[in-house]
């Protein structure tokens, strides 16, 4: 899937369209990114947890999550390349590679827990892993 050219471009793996549960994952990691908070409200929990591992963070609540990405993604990101995505159950991860448009590329891998199993599951805790890339 590929964006407008102002847009950030978004490569995702055949395959992730069949099943419910890694669409959100891609749109909620992609939201992320975009700052679209519109998507992040739909599918956030209120007590949303987010650690950020590699910078010993630990961001609780909607307002703060919200907040901490505002803040975070000062640089523009050119792409956003996922490799896969594994669900199961209320749990999910997500890996890939964000590119960035001053050449730098940080990989990265999301697991996600979900308050449920059902699709209409919020996300409740999510514990980043980020390195940058060679």
């Amino acid at each position: 899937m590929n964006s407008s050219p102002n847009e950030m471009k978004l490569i995702i793996p055949k395959g992730c369209d069949n099943a419910p549960r890694k669409q959100i994952v891609i749109e909620f990691t992609a939201a992320m990114v975009k700052q679209q908070y519109e998507i992040l409200n739909e599918y956030a929990d209120e007590s949303i947890i987010w650690y950020q591992l590699k910078d010993n963070k630990k961001i609780e609540g909607k307002c703060s999550f919200i907040t901490t990405l505002q803040n975070d993604h000062k640089n523009l990101i050119d792409c956003l390349e996922i490799y896969q995505v594994i669900t199961h159950g209320k749990f999910a991860s997500i890996n890939g590679v964000m590119s960035f448009a001053n050449g730098t590329k940080i990989d990265f891998c999301d697991v996600y827990m979900f308050s449920n199993t059902a699709r209409s599951g919020k996300v409740k805790e999510i514990k980043s892993y980020t390195i940058a890339s060679k």
